[in-house]
């Protein structure tokens, strides 16, 4: 993961606006993974929010704790695949994901007056929906709106997969909020 939004490194003067204790609201997030393979390429596009959101956000002392985050989503992902940069073909599916519930603690530091940034990456969850674990550093940007605070990231990662000798690069990106609501 790459972090999306580099500001000078003067530490936040309003840290006490985020830190508090949230209910989980949502994870909302649009992906994009593209493979390429030769004169092969598919693209896998989605959009998903979650739902049967459960779980609390603590911010203190510039920890992030989840406790009991769960979820589910229910989407249909949309591929096309292309020979030598013709479409030759697309499909959609169902992508469907429950999150039991899961802990998770991760060190944030705030950036400026709107950005965050997670040192030993972030645990909103991993560009591919499948739910919070560590990744590497990433950051971005967050907003208080009445009682909703919202963080969102643009994450993007790069790959090399070799399959039976076949080499392949995979990319992936997405643009994800997370939504909790102050307690």
């Amino acid at each position: 993961m790459l972090a999306s939004c580099k500001k000078e490194d003067t530490p936040a003067t309003n840290s006490a606006t985020i830190e508090g204790s949230y209910k989980f609201k949502y994870l909302s997030a649009s992906t994009k993974s593209t493979v390429v393979s030769g004169d092969e390429k598919a693209v896998t596009n989605s959009d998903y929010t979650t739902s049967d959101n459960q779980g609390t956000v603590t911010f203190s002392n510039s920890v992030f704790t989840g406790t009991g985050v769960a979820y589910s989503l229910n989407t249909t992902a949309k591929s096309y695949l292309y020979f030598g940069g013709e479409l030759i073909d697309s499909l959609s599916y169902p992508f469907s994901f429950t999150l039991p519930a899961s802990n998770y603690v991760a060190q944030y530091q705030l950036i400026g007056a709107d950005s965050i940034y997670f040192p030993q990456g972030s645990v909103t969850g991993g560009i591919d929906g499948m739910g919070p674990r560590q990744t590497n550093p990433s950051g971005g940007r967050y907003s208080i709106t009445g009682n909703l605070l919202t963080i969102t990231q643009h994450l993007s990662k790069d790959s090399t997969l070799n399959n039976s000798g076949e080499t392949a690069h995979l990319k992936e990106d997405a643009l994800t909020s997370l939504v909790l609501e102050k307690q």
